[in-house]
């Protein structure tokens, strides 16, 4: 009996997650799309904070500034999906 369990387990497993993906592909990208701060881009790159700032004072990877205009610390945010687009143009393939 236990192996019917098992089978019923594994086709509910896959069932659901079929239906999970067929939801998310339905929802418009804001829905989906993930919100970082500076720590957990520099942490999803694989590089320092630091880095990240510089970056982002240059204008060389896409991030949103939040605050006053002219603020001294205004909150620095990425969208996961923009990071995700701007490292996979960033790629170098070997010859």
């Amino acid at each position: 009996m236990i192996g019917l369990e098992d089978a019923i387990r594994a086709i509910v497993a896959e069932e659901v997650a079929a239906a999970e993906s067929r939801i998310l592909a339905s929802l418009p990208t804001y829905v989906t799309d993930r919100t970082l701060d500076v720590r957990e881009a520099a942490e999803l790159l694989g590089v320092s904070e630091k880095l990240i700032y510089r970056m982002c004072q240059e204008g060389s990877i896409p991030h949103e500034r939040f605050g006053i205009s002219g603020s001294r610390k205004p909150a620095i945010k990425f969208r996961l999906s923009d990071l995700e687009a701007w490292r996979a143009g960033k790629k170098v393939t070997a010859k």
